[in-house]
């Protein structure tokens, strides 16, 4: 009787959409896969895998899922295909000590594999270390830069502050956050014609002082950087949703986006006004990241962590999925910024974690293939986010999130690195 009722339910556009999303139907047929896989049910798991796999094709861990139910139901051609998908889109992975892969070992086909999966491992380094921050418990997470003054800026989520570096690497705090304002500072951007910095700020628990009643706050914060003073705070009204502000952007004009990584929502403070408002809502935005204009500033780039590049129309405020082939991969990209016709990202959701090129078609609208332009560098923990200078990426390497506990405390804080800024030449 309820099967009956559920096909008769007038679905709301929302959960519409969700019932034909591929990623949340890749995710619920990969639940079912590894349901099964724990049974013994290989057949299934082969079954469930197989569509999960179709649904996310450039995503490792259903990929590797689909490898290991190809092989433990006998079939090592098809295993043996897919993780050299796998290792062609730069994962990495040890099949030959996986129990899963016994009827492979000792295969010239697998031992070809490893060799790749061996190479996606190796350090990719090109970057130099641009500076080196004095204080161990930051948990830094963004970076801008005042091409005027010559002083970067970089975010501390756990002090809740602000930490400015003069041209002659002399550091101070620009601004901490006190109690009235709950604030973890997060993306950053300089507006150096308006003399602004805009912060991306969040509640949240791995901050200092951090309160429960602030759960899910966020803000949009401008500072003046005449005064090192909040000039204005753009909060998301309380709604009872989960929202965390973790990116911004500044046209040329001074309109302001960022991105909410908790709902699908992409906000924007226009040039001379004193609101927030929700510019474009679309259910695409499944965690949205990192956001880049392009050269004309016509359309939005953002990094969706979960799906890929989506593409914003900011004229007709639509939201589209950036076209890319299977063989690209932009999963699981924190920062994003475009550079000479190409996106650059931050990919820390890929293992090893790395920065990738991701190179675009003339027009802008299609992504056509991903470049590892960094891979494993001796100095990550963690990169998350950064700023463009010219031809060269600033970017935090070593945020060490893992370190900082949900109860605001540090593990094992004598044990820190000091926090890195990289310099990638582009």
């Amino acid at each position: 009787m309820i099967s009956r009722l559920i096909g008769l339910v007038t679905l709301t556009p929302a959960l519409a959409w969700a019932q034909s999303d591929p990623v949340v139907q890749s995710r619920a047929q990969y639940r079912e896969a590894v349901q099964a896989y724990e049974a013994g049910n290989y057949p299934a798991f082969l079954e469930h895998a197989r569509v999960a796999q179709q649904l996310r094709p450039t995503h490792g861990g259903v990929t590797y899922a689909l490898a290991s139910a190809y092989a433990l139901n006998g079939d090592t051609a098809s295993a043996l295909a897919t993780l050299r998908r796998f290792a062609a889109l730069g994962y990495s992975a040890e099949p030959a000590a996986d129990s899963d892969f016994v009827s492979l070992r000792g295969s010239r086909g697998l031992a070809d594999v490893e060799r790749q999966l061996a190479r996606n491992r190796e350090p990719v380094v090109r970057s130099t270390v641009a500076f080196t921050l004095p204080e161990r418990d930051l948990l830094t997470e963004g970076v801008a830069y005042d091409p005027r003054d010559g002083v970067f800026y970089v975010s501390s989520v756990h002090r809740r502050k602000i930490v400015r570096m003069t041209a002659d690497g002399q550091f101070s705090d620009l601004l901490v956050f006190d109690d009235k304002e709950p604030w973890a500072p997060l993306g950053m951007k300089v507006d150096a014609a308006r003399r602004v910095l805009w912060v991306a700020a969040t509640s949240l628990p791995q901050s200092e002082g951090y309160a429960p009643a602030d759960s899910n706050r966020s803000a949009l914060v401008r500072i003046d950087l005449k005064t090192g003073r909040i000039a204005g705070q753009y909060e998301i009204p309380r709604d009872g949703r989960p929202h965390a502000l973790g990116d911004v952007v500044v046209s040329r004009d001074g309109d302001v986006y960022s991105s909410d990584s908790r709902s699908p929502v992409i906000y924007r403070v226009a040039a001379g006004s004193g609101t927030l408002e929700r510019f474009v809502e679309s259910p695409l935005l499944l965690s949205g990241q990192g956001l880049a204009l392009s050269p004309d500033e016509r359309r939005l780039y953002i990094a969706d962590y979960s799906r890929g590049i989506v593409l914003v129309d900011l004229e007709a405020r639509t939201a589209s999925l950036l076209p890319s082939p299977d063989t690209a991969l932009a999963l699981g990209i924190d920062g994003l910024y475009y550079h000479d016709g190409a996106l650059i990202g931050i990919q820390n959701g890929v293992e090893p974690h790395r920065v990738v090129r991701l190179e675009l078609s003339r027009d802008g609208t299609r992504l056509l293939r991903s470049v590892t332009v960094e891979r494993a560098h001796p100095n990550y923990i963690e990169p998350t986010l950064g700023s463009l200078v010219g031809r060269e990426l600033y970017y935090v390497a070593n945020s060490q999130w893992e370190r900082f506990g949900e109860d605001g405390q540090v593990a094992s804080p004598d044990s820190l690195k000091q926090p890195v800024v990289l310099r990638l030449r582009l």
